[in-house]
């Protein structure tokens, strides 16, 4: 028989956790981004789960970089309103 692949929800969890002594080591502020960025992984479960990557971490990365793009279009977007006449 063949191996069991854990759900991806879980390899998010089981990822987070075997990075905690990288977060513990990071300043508080960095811990708090770091957070985010897990945070952001973790909304895109569905996203991770049909990739179907052997490598979990690089759906968490890609999806963490696309929430990270997107929050950078928006400031743009309102920097640009407030340059208009």
């Amino acid at each position: 028989m063949g191996r069991t692949i854990a759900p991806y929800s879980r390899q998010i969890l089981q990822i987070e956790d075997s990075l905690s002594e990288f977060r513990r080591s990071l300043r508080k502020v960095d811990q708090e981004i770091f957070d985010g960025l897990i945070r952001n992984a973790k909304m895109q479960v569905q996203t991770g789960v049909m990739a179907a990557s052997p490598y979990p971490i690089d759906s968490m990365l890609l999806t963490m970089m696309i929430e990270l793009k997107k929050e950078i279009i928006e400031l743009q977007k309102k920097l640009e309103k407030q340059t208009m006449p």
